[in-house]
């Protein structure tokens, strides 16, 4: 019988197999073609440019299949349904096998998504040019980002999968640390980091995927391990750097428009997306949820109010664990997050005391989540679960 961490091991050799990074929803360009209002004539150059790049992707996708099933996908898929038993020994080779003939396609891919935002860029009337570069900019994050964002409880705390614009979304609605606001008042503050996170994604974000890349092969060979997890560490600090500047100057602004206590749940907020194994999310979807869909007043003001005095509670808790996973990230060029089973399976001393740390977090979110689940009825328990599960399906 299979244990639940070999499971585990297994499954996460396959967790992209259907996925390209990067990899843009068709269907998301159409729409940018009636948002941009263009004539026909731009719209057919549009079209063009969009069917090119289905066809060049199913083109890889398909190249890909064919050599990530050589490499051994179809065997630990196998192994997974039970249908094929793998030593350890064999299994691991395989799955560094199937990650080594990943990079070239996922370089390619990179490439002709490249290829569909420049060709769109020149179909464009120069006097209509600056208003497209932000959807352009958008379109990239959605295509690298969103594709980032699966497996949301593994992300390796460079803020791989966190776009910041759609955090301020979320903070604008009830709830939020800017609820009441509007999004043309505060996004020109983000302006800066979307110029900067696409030419992140247009070159080095290909370095951070190697990165993942050989840091998996050399845990899976036993070999150079110490190594690779420093180059990414490194690739690491880079992304979250990114984030982190422009995400703490917009908690200063924020701070100084509104209040000290709005700033630190906006930052609240990002460390959730970036370290997501601490656990703080579920309650504040949970509160949302309230909020957006319970029609007595009464219970979204208590709902909010559990959730803001959670928040207040979990910022010291949340703060020391953010700090010690960037001070281990670059000073020892380690890479924390403790719902991954450590290599040789033996937790260290500094993996023990994390937990300790993040266990405190637990317990301050789970006393919140029991508090709002008492303000609903069993039915709406029982939707607010339904519902939340579905939504942690879209981001995974």
């Amino acid at each position: 019988m299979r244990t639940p961490f070999v499971l585990a091991l297994l499954w996460c050799s396959l967790a992209f197999a259907d996925r390209l990074v990067p990899e843009l929803d068709a269907g998301r360009f159409g729409m940018l073609e009636r948002e941009l209002q263009l004539n026909r004539e731009q719209t057919g150059m549009l079209r063009a440019a969009r069917l090119a790049y289905v066809s060049e992707l199913d083109l890889i996708r398909e190249e890909r299949a064919a050599a990530l099933s050589a490499a051994g996908q179809d065997r630990i898929e196998a192994a997974l349904r039970g249908e094929l038993i793998l030593d350890r020994t064999e299994r691991r080779s395989l799955q560094a096998a199937v990650r080594q003939a990943e990079a070239p396609f996922r370089r390619r891919a990179a490439q002709e998504l490249d290829t569909l935002i420049l060709t769109a860029a020149i179909t464009l009337p120069e006097d209509g040019k600056d208003a497209a570069a932000e959807a352009f900019r958008t379109l990239r994050r959605e295509a690298w980002l969103q594709t980032w964002a699966l497996g949301t409880k593994g992300r390796a705390g460079g803020g791989e999968g966190v776009d910041l614009l759609r955090l301020l979304d979320d903070a604008l609605r009830p709830g939020g640390a800017l609820a009441g606001g509007l999004r043309e008042d505060w996004a020109p503050f983000l302006s800066d980091w979307s110029t900067e996170i696409d030419q992140y994604l247009n070159g080095p974000a290909l370095d951070l995927a190697d990165a993942f890349d050989r840091h998996a092969i050399a845990k899976l060979q036993g070999v150079g391990i110490a190594e690779a997890e420093a180059a990414l560490a490194t690739q690491l600090a880079v992304l979250e750097g990114i984030h982190r500047r422009h995400a703490e100057a917009l908690a200063q602004i924020i701070e100084a428009s509104v209040d000290q206590a709005a700033g630190a749940r906006w930052m609240l907020s990002v460390y959730d997306a970036t370290w997501p194994w601490m656990g703080i999310g579920t309650v504040r979807r949970e509160a949302l949820w309230i909020a957006n869909t319970i029609q007595d007043q009464a219970v979204v003001d208590s709902a909010l109010s559990s959730l803001a005095a959670s928040e207040k509670a979990l910022q010291p808790l949340v703060q020391a664990v953010v700090d010690e996973a960037r001070s281990r990230r670059d000073a020892e060029a380690k890479v924390l997050n403790p719902l991954l089973p450590p290599v040789d399976g033996i937790p260290s001393p500094a993996r023990i005391a994390l937990l300790s740390k993040t266990g405190a977090i637990g317990e301050v979110a789970n006393e919140t989540s029991h508090t709002l689940r008492m303000l609903l009825t069993k039915n709406q328990r029982l939707q607010m679960e339904s519902d939340l599960l579905v939504g942690d399906r879209r981001r995974r």
